[in-house]
């Protein structure tokens, strides 16, 4: 009968967890990620006006003149084009930081770290106009 009463138990407070509502947690965002590649990016970091990209376990946002768009960041991934040796990855990427509005991904060449909004973030050019072309390289104390 014990044995009866602690499965009784135990179901129910499976089925009580399962409809409780869930609130999305960074739960597969991870720290490394956010320590390489988190921060602030913009194409003029010594403006405060200029456009920028956060990348924050917080969530990601662009924005500019008064504008932004932000979602929840929920994960990273490292393989976003790809995990084969024959999946075509494009040169310098480095990581997608997954949200569920929109995605930012980090890419790093010779002049260092930078999140590229043109053919990456359509929905930016709402925020940034013209600036979706620009190189919005990773700023100092990110």
């Amino acid at each position: 009968m014990r044995t009866q009463g602690m499965w009784l138990t135990a179901a129910l407070v499976g089925m009580a967890a399962a409809s409780m509502p869930v609130t999305a947690t960074a739960q597969d965002l991870r720290p490394e990620s956010l320590k390489l590649y988190g921060g602030i990016y913009s194409p003029d970091c010594g403006n405060a006006a200029a456009p920028q990209v956060r990348i924050a376990a917080d969530g990601l946002q662009i924005s500019a003149s008064g504008k932004n768009v932000r979602t929840p960041a929920r994960m990273d991934s490292y393989t976003s084009f790809g995990g084969a040796p024959t999946s075509a990855v494009p040169e310098g990427y480095k990581v997608e930081f997954i949200g569920d509005d929109f995605s930012l991904y980090v890419f790093e060449d010779a002049k260092g770290t930078y999140v590229p909004l043109e053919g990456y973030v359509p929905s930016a050019a709402a925020i940034v106009g013209g600036a979706m072309q620009a190189r919005f390289g990773r700023c100092g104390g990110s």
